[in-house]
């Protein structure tokens, strides 16, 4: 999901500004029966900012008186910035706008507490909003019953429209706040606590009243929260300066310590026969769709020499467990493949789930594969073991190969990084932010163009589909399992490979790529997104401005 998608359809402000002034008109019946019961205020002020401003400035007296007199016939509840507040805001504990305004006296710190959760004793999540604009928010704390006190200067700051009308905030001013906490504690303990708020000299105390869940609820959540955070600026630019204030390692390490919780948990099966050496070992991780392992044992066994390989598959969807259990039972009966399968408790993540895999892997040779990725050619085995026989090592520890659209195009011939660069408007000065992002050569070009499919290096090739040298992977680290859910590990690796001196190859080895088809994407995966994408900056971009900048990067030229 693009982050511009969260405030798409939203009217321009000139032609609100250009409508009969809704104070003027005549009350219309807005009576709480002819609303619906998925109309919530503050949900509805987050999503769209124009009507928050309309508000504040007295325009249109109500967010309600809006949503009767023009929402409902715009379809606005429906929208999808609306849906994403909406699921927020009850993931929130359904906050409104109550308590939100402040005597004006002080109105300077005036602040409010929507949610604290606490995840198995491991973590807790605090979401607010401060307007401290005179006195900058320092510190957050999370005092116990006991008098025991724990307290972060790491929090990321967001746009919280309900507040900015209740205060009558400034635009252009960050009054929403979250944190996260390291608080290593019994859920129980968390009762009866009190959220403080520390900002210039003064504080301000808060009843916690925590809401206890899993962590990997209280993940989701989180990531939720920061895939759908609205900034004045471009998000991603905005969302990157909150990152580095320290709360995006602090999101990493949350995340590494769930992951590795469900790591130490996989039970495994094997189905086939494992009796024999396999000259390569096929690794697929799979989430949220079962269906595909079938397909895969199909269209992989269609050339003799599939006994060679192995296939292990590593599921990341605890609640798949009993279909794959099927499927992989059924799927190696008719075709006579030899499967490992590997299910874990919870969503450890690709980086993570593939490392296991590979420690489970009875091979020299690992072909990292997605499970939308298909053979195009029916001796693709035959193919791939020529390319390992008659190439040197330096050109086969790792490389890639050319992967298709279903409609023949070319979707991957390799990739490279770009630089993006924005900007960030502050009252004191103008922050330059700087952004990397992954390309693919040849993206839509035709199936057969030589350029893009001939043997040569590359920057790096896609996760979708890699042959690596197992020991090579192996002294690489493997995968790296601080990034979240799944993202940039591919580019990750082979920027490694390329330090420890190594090289990345793309092959001609055509396959089919049914991207995005092969997992559920959902709104916290593209707060993983977001966040993966400043890890890899922050570790990378010194380096891709250097020596591997656009498609004809320095490092090639000597």
């Amino acid at each position: 999901m693009d982050t511009h998608d969260l405030i798409a359809g939203v009217p321009d402000l000139e032609q609100l500004a250009s409508e009969p002034d809704d104070a003027q008109r005549e009350p219309e019946d807005v009576s709480p029966e002819n609303v619906p019961a998925d109309f919530n205020e503050s949900a509805y002020a987050i999503a769209f900012p124009d009507v928050a401003e309309s508000v504040r400035v007295g325009k249109c007296p109500s967010f309600l008186a809006h949503y009767t007199r023009h929402g409902a016939g715009e379809n606005r509840l429906s929208q999808k910035q609306y849906q994403i507040a909406l699921r927020t805001e009850r993931r929130t504990q359904d906050v409104t706008l109550r308590g939100v305004s402040a005597p004006e006296s002080d109105r300077a710190t005036a602040s409010g507490l929507d949610a604290v959760f606490v995840a198995d004793g491991d973590f807790c999540v605090v979401i607010g909003w401060i307007d401290d604009r005179v006195q900058p928010l320092r510190a957050i704390s999370l005092e116990l019953s006991d008098g025991q006190r724990i307290t972060t200067t790491c929090f990321g700051r967001c746009r919280r429209a309900d507040a900015e009308v209740s205060t009558g905030g400034q635009t252009g001013y960050l009054l929403g706040f979250w944190s996260l906490l390291p608080a290593n504690l019994a859920p129980s303990a968390a009762n009866d606590s009190v959220i403080i708020l520390t900002y210039g000299g003064a504080s301000s105390r808060h009843p916690a009243r925590p809401r206890v869940m899993p962590a990997t609820t209280l993940r989701d959540t989180l990531f939720e929260y920061i895939a759908s955070a609205t900034y004045f600026g471009a998000p991603a630019v905005e969302s990157f300066l909150q990152l580095g204030g320290g709360i995006g390692s602090a999101l990493l390490e949350m995340n590494r310590r769930v992951s590795a919780h469900f790591a130490e948990h996989p039970h495994v099966e094997r189905h086939g026969r494992h009796d024999r050496k396999f000259r390569a070992s096929i690794v697929i991780c799979l989430y949220g769709r079962p269906e595909f392992i079938f397909l895969q044992a199909a269209l992989y066994s269609v050339t003799a020499a599939a006994k060679d390989y192995e296939f292990v598959y590593v599921c990341n969807s605890p609640e798949l467990t009993e279909p794959l259990q099927r499927e992989a039972a059924i799927a190696c009966r008719i075709y006579g493949l030899s499967m490992t399968m590997i299910y874990l408790p919870g969503n450890v993540g690709f980086g993570a789930a593939n490392n296991l895999a590979v420690s489970i892997a009875a091979s020299r040779r690992i072909l990292i594969v997605n499970p939308d990725v298909f053979p195009r050619e029916s001796s693709w085995a035959e193919r791939h073991t020529q390319i390992i026989d008659s190439l040197p090592a330096l050109q086969t520890r790792l490389f890639g190969a050319p992967l298709f659209y279903d409609d023949g195009s070319l979707m991957h011939g390799g990739m490279f990084f770009e630089v993006d660069a924005g900007l960030s408007v502050k009252p004191e000065c103008i922050v330059r932010q700087e952004l990397l992002r992954v390309e693919h050569y040849g993206k839509g070009a035709p199936p057969n163009t030589p350029l893009y499919r001939s043997s040569r290096r590359v920057p790096a090739v896609s996760g979708a589909f890699m042959s690596v040298d197992r020991p090579w992977f192996e002294k690489l680290g493997g995968f790296s399992e601080e990034f979240v859910f799944g993202h940039y590990e591919d580019a990750d690796l082979c920027l490694k490979a390329w330090q420890s001196g190594g090289e990345v190859w793309l092959h001609d080895l055509p396959l089919w790529h049914l991207e995005g088809k092969g997992s559920i994407r959902r709104i916290n995966h593209e707060g993983g997104s977001l966040v993966n994408r400043w890890h890899f900056t922050k570790t990378w971009l010194d380096t891709v401005i250097d020596e591997f900048h656009g498609p004809s990067p320095r490092r090639f030229s000597t």
